[in-house]
């Protein structure tokens, strides 16, 4: 069973005021510590999916105090187990929300993934040779290697994220870090296309060229996927999907093959990745919606429901012009 341990820092005086908050389903334990200059500390054992609501009416409750403050913290384990504590409670009925993490936590974690910075620049960097090199060689191991390290999944979530809350602010940050990642592994690839001769009969570079429509499918599925870990805490599960989703590689492929003299081929790959791009965000703004994520104030979660809506219309129409475009592309080829 995930549980979160919630802190929260309020004023001494309102310690009475507090408690009354806890009487929900899902509260596990808690207890108070007295601290200096006015404050008192609670501690409150939650389940993981209803450490928002938690979160949320100490929020609406006490955010406008200057000495507020909650950290969240995620719980390894706990002694004695909470299925042998509430023995006697478990054939009562339950009501809960969705299975996932609160959104002050996912919004901690998505956003620090579309940070730039050097990390992340040199991340693109090595992540590009290696894959440039598995291409050259046809090396389908070092690719998924390549897959694996590249940092292009992070920020793709992130504005997702952003859209679904109808922050402008990070859906801006994550596009740029998207882009200039994107920008430097193209760049490069170019070069190591002039440098290195590419075959564009070899396998892993064909797979890259000609895209069918079950690569768009498999994207939907992987960002889902990758959306419904982060959601429920189990980013280790976020490793099948670096592989699945395939950001990287075909930027990289794109590059090769430009550098190599052929633009045509190049464009192919380059409509994978942007099949990619699209279907991943799309299915990350569904899940996120189906999730349940949505802003603190109903005066923003008014104002990203309709942000919302319009991504999700303009994300569809860019899906179907490029398989539009990619259909173009086999007949052009196939002639």
């Amino acid at each position: 069973m995930p549980l979160r341990l919630i802190e929260a820092v309020i004023p001494k005086q309102k310690k009475e005021e507090i408690e009354k908050l806890f009487k929900v389903e899902g509260v596990i334990d808690f207890w108070r510590e007295e601290l200096y200059e006015d404050k008192t500390i609670y501690k409150i054992l939650v389940k993981t999916e209803v450490s928002e609501k938690i979160i949320d009416k100490l929020s609406k409750k006490f955010s406008k105090d200057e000495r507020f403050r909650i950290v969240v913290v995620d719980v390894v384990a706990t002694v004695p187990l909470i299925e042998e504590k509430q023995e006697e409670t478990k054939n009562k009925k339950t009501k809960i929300g969705r299975l996932r993490v609160s959104r002050e936590e996912l919004y901690s974690n998505v956003s620090s993934s579309a940070k730039l910075n050097y990390i992340y620049i040199s991340m693109v960097i090595l992540s590009t040779i290696i894959a440039a090199f598995g291409f050259i060689n046809n090396n389908v191991v070092v690719i998924i290697g390549a897959m694996v390290i590249a940092p292009l999944l992070g920020p793709n979530i992130a504005i997702a994220l952003a859209t679904v809350l109808g922050d402008i602010q990070l859906e801006r940050k994550a596009f740029l870090t998207v882009f200039v990642g994107g920008f430097i592994a193209f760049v490069l690839a170019v070069i190591l296309g002039i440098l290195f001769e590419v075959d564009p009969a070899s396998e892993e570079i064909r797979k890259r060229i000609f895209v069918n429509f079950s690569d768009i499918v498999i994207a939907i599925a992987s960002g889902t996927a990758g959306v419904l870990a982060i959601t429920t805490g189990e980013a280790v599960s976020l490793v099948g999907v670096m592989v699945a989703i395939s950001l990287l590689p075909p930027i990289v492929a794109s590059g090769l093959l430009l550098g190599n003299g052929y633009p045509l081929y190049s464009i192919g790959s380059m409509l994978l990745f942007l099949a990619n791009f699209a279907s991943l965000n799309l299915a990350g703004v569904l899940t996120f919606t189906f999730q349940g994520v949505r802003p603190l104030k109903w005066w923003e979660a008014k104002k990203a429901k309709e942000y919302r809506k319009k991504s999700i219309f303009l994300w569809l129409i860019l899906l179907v012009l490029l398989i539009v475009a990619v259909y173009l592309e086999k007949v052009y080829i196939r002639n």
